[in-house]
């Protein structure tokens, strides 16, 4: 194991390496972006972690080393070895992400189709936006396609950004 990786956790080794193996357990990317932030080896981390359990977690284990300013260029270099990984599990046969369909709900329709028509009348691009609220642009994206859910707060600081009034109603 990489050596002094753990000094700032009260488990053990043997404890850190079943949540590694285990892409389902709900400190997997904590200590995944731990590990991740602390070797530039990918044969020490890919001997604590599945390659494929990486590549289907990578975006969330990503997500969480640039929101750490200390490893955020190490998200760089973990993303070249999750592409090059990716590739060649794929001309394996191996799928990382089930194709799936994800049915919006009509309220959720309505309220993307709101927000990116206000946020078009404005002029406004998803990066202008999503400078503003300080996400990257494909959140916007994700946002307005319906793939990813907005937060109250996000809502309230984008009604804000578009001089709006927000209004939510239980009826």
């Amino acid at each position: 194991m990489i050596k002094n990786w753990l000094w700032d956790t009260s488990l053990n080794e043997k404890e850190v390496r079943a949540i590694l193996r285990d892409e389902n357990n709900p400190k997997f990317l904590f200590y995944a972006e731990k590990l991740l932030s602390r070797s530039n080896n990918a044969k020490q981390v890919f001997s604590l972690i599945d390659k494929k359990s990486f590549c289907k977690k990578w975006y969330g284990i990503k997500k969480r080393l640039i929101k750490d300013k200390w490893a955020k260029n190490k998200a760089i270099y973990w993303q070249v070895i999750y592409d090059n990984l990716k590739r060649e599990l794929q001309g394996k046969g191996i799928k990382i992400r089930k194709a799936g369909r994800y049915n919006i709900p009509a309220v959720h329709k309505d309220l993307v189709k709101q927000v990116k028509k206000i946020r078009v009348s404005l002029g406004y691009t998803q990066k202008d936006i999503a400078k503003q609220l300080g996400v990257v642009q494909q959140y916007i994206s994700k946002i307005e396609s319906g793939k990813e859910n907005i937060s109250i707060d996000n809502l309230a600081r984008l009604a804000s950004i578009y001089n709006k009034k927000l209004s939510i109603k239980l009826q």
